[in-house]
């Protein structure tokens, strides 16, 4: 018997696909770092003011998915996992660098006002979020009995 076949006498294992959770607003977060990142950087502005065109696009698409698919259980049982609870730190992250993108690079496309108005409403949310997500994470993570790893650092990022 091959170590690719499965036993003959077990059912094969199913798999549940990888839940829909915070952790893909992580794309988000490092996506708009290299945006802003490229901003002052000489002959970089256009390109990085596109890399945070595109960035804005995917963090309304899921934030829209979100909204349509999220709901206080999944957010509970998202919490509960020792891992994903870890990138509760993201999304508020996504949130702050798209607007930061928008201030420093938007503001070409959309005017100062616009990109001001972005700004200010994803860095007011993406800070409250921060720091909601930087005491409880940590808080359901001591009482978890859980042993500490770099993951814990993630969700006290936003406030910083």
């Amino acid at each position: 018997m091959t170590a690719l076949a499965p036993h003959p006498h077990r059912a094969p294992e199913v798999r549940r696909a990888a839940p829909f959770g915070p952790n893909l607003f992580a794309s988000v977060m490092g996506t708009g770092i290299v945006a802003t990142a490229g901003a002052g950087m000489p002959g970089l502005r256009t390109p990085a003011t596109f890399v945070w065109a595109l960035d804005a696009l995917l963090l309304t698409f899921l934030v829209v998915a979100v909204l349509k698919r999220w709901t206080w259980a999944t957010i509970r049982e998202q919490l509960a996992d020792p891992v994903m609870a870890q990138f509760w730190g993201a999304p508020p992250m996504a949130l702050m660098t798209v607007g930061t993108g928008a201030l420093l690079l938007g503001s070409d496309w959309i005017g100062l006002p616009a990109a001001l108005a972005i700004d200010w409403t994803l860095w007011t949310l993406g800070t409250a979020l921060g720091l909601a997500t930087s005491v409880l994470v940590p808080l359901r993570m001591f009482g978890s009995g859980e042993r500490a790893f770099a993951g814990w650092l993630m969700p006290v990022v936003p406030p910083m």
